[in-house]
């Protein structure tokens, strides 16, 4: 019986010796495979973020621009005779005209509300007062 334990335990020796061996390489391979996959998304983020910014990048620019046509118009109607003015801005978008009548000086503004027709006049003031 004593020839025959080592010959039982041979295989199961083997097993274990390769496994110990093998088994930290394997472990280094998966861990490398995950930092590589790691590194490959922390890549697409950067790229994703740069075109995220230069998207903000792009509308920043046009909120200028827009807001350099709505200053331009506030300069234009302000220029206009009240009567005038009062004639338009009730048939052009309200948020635009809301904007315009609030960016004129009180005088101004006050001019032009009061040549407006009242149910015109009564809803850009209360859209001013904020109500």
């Amino acid at each position: 019986m004593r020839n025959y334990i080592p010959v039982l335990f041979t295989p199961l020796l083997i097993f274990l010796f390769v496994s110990v061996l093998f088994f930290p390489f394997r472990a280094n391979a998966d861990a490398a495979a995950q930092q590589e996959e790691i590194n490959t998304l922390n890549a697409q983020i950067k790229l994703e973020l740069q075109k995220l910014q230069q998207i903000e990048a792009k509308i920043s620019r046009i909120n200028k621009a827009q807001e350099q046509k709505v200053k331009n118009l506030v300069s234009i109607y302000s220029s206009m005779s009240a009567q005038k003015a009062a004639g338009i801005l009730p048939g052009i978008n309200k948020g635009v005209a809301i904007y315009i009548l609030s960016h004129m000086t009180a005088r101004k503004a006050s001019a032009v509300i009061s040549d407006m027709p009242v149910k015109d006049a009564v809803f850009f003031t209360d859209s001013i007062a904020g109500k």
